[in-house]
């Protein structure tokens, strides 16, 4: 994980909840800057929660194999950290997914319950709480933001026509998500940063299957502002494809396993 001075313990404290919901994939070389969009219609739909649960329930149990890619990016005023990253998921064998961080490659690779990350084409054995979140690992905490929801307009992602809809979270609804995960989110009393968190606003953003309930991408966007730096803008926003295909395929260990230095 990336360290940050004392005085960003916000933004340490949000890449993680983005991270949660992002369920802390990786990224491909995408998208670099950011563009405002204009708001979207919202459209009254009643049924929204129900349809979004499935797709949380649909995705988490029955996505079993996919490829995915996906950028993260931070910006505290005219200072800015990126990530991004693709790879491929098999919830039977492992992950493998290759990062840029800085601008600096990484790659990472679980097989079962070893842990492997490499830089610079040098591997080495890691332990499993430096590998990423895997995805949708803990969607299923995350059914009780459903009732939060609105729809958007449908929306194609690589071809397959998505129902979209958009949660927005303000503080309160953060330290639900956090609780939710087994983490522990709080303003800190002594320096005074309960005003600042709770000015946070931020909105979930997923685009889920018409005709078979996967999630193909979702986006976090979030502002708030930050003790001593500023203002935090921060978005991550991820697709997924190709679910169960027989064409996904994570590499035997025995690939990566000739390259390890000891």
């Amino acid at each position: 994980m990336l360290k940050y001075s004392k005085k960003y313990f916000l933004l340490k404290l949000f890449i993680i909840i983005a991270a949660l919901l992002v369920s802390g994939c990786t990224i491909k070389s995408g998208p670099k800057e950011f563009v405002k969009a204009p708001q979207p219609e919202v459209r009254p739909a009643p049924d929204a929660s129900e349809k979004l649960a499935k797709a949380f329930e649909t995705t988490a149990r029955d996505g079993n194999k996919f490829y995915f890619s996906g950028w993260q990016v931070t910006k505290i005023q005219k200072r800015s950290i990126s990530m991004y990253t693709n790879g491929s998921f098999d919830k039977e064998k492992g992950l493998i997914l290759d990062a840029r961080i800085f601008g600096q490659p990484y790659r990472y690779y679980r097989w079962g319950q070893d842990v492997y990350i490499s830089q610079s084409d040098k591997w080495r054995k890691a332990a499993a709480a430096e590998l990423p979140v895997e995805p949708f690992k803990d969607f299923d905490k995350l059914q009780f933001l459903t009732g939060m929801a609105v729809q958007l307009p449908d929306e194609a992602i690589l071809s397959k026509k998505c129902n979209v809809y958009q949660i927005p979270l303000d503080y309160d609804d953060a330290v639900k998500v956090a609780q939710a995960m087994g983490l522990s989110m709080a303003a800190d009393e002594s320096r005074g940063t309960e005003q600042f968190m709770s000015r946070m606003k931020m909105t979930f953003t997923i685009w889920a299957g018409q005709s078979d309930n996967f999630i193909y991408q979702f986006q976090t966007a979030m502002n708030m502002p930050v003790p001593e730096a500023g203002s935090l803008y921060q978005e991550v926003k991820y697709k997924f494809w190709d679910y169960n295909s027989s064409t996904v395929n994570v590499p035997a260990p025995e690939k990566i396993q000739r390259y390890i230095i000891e």
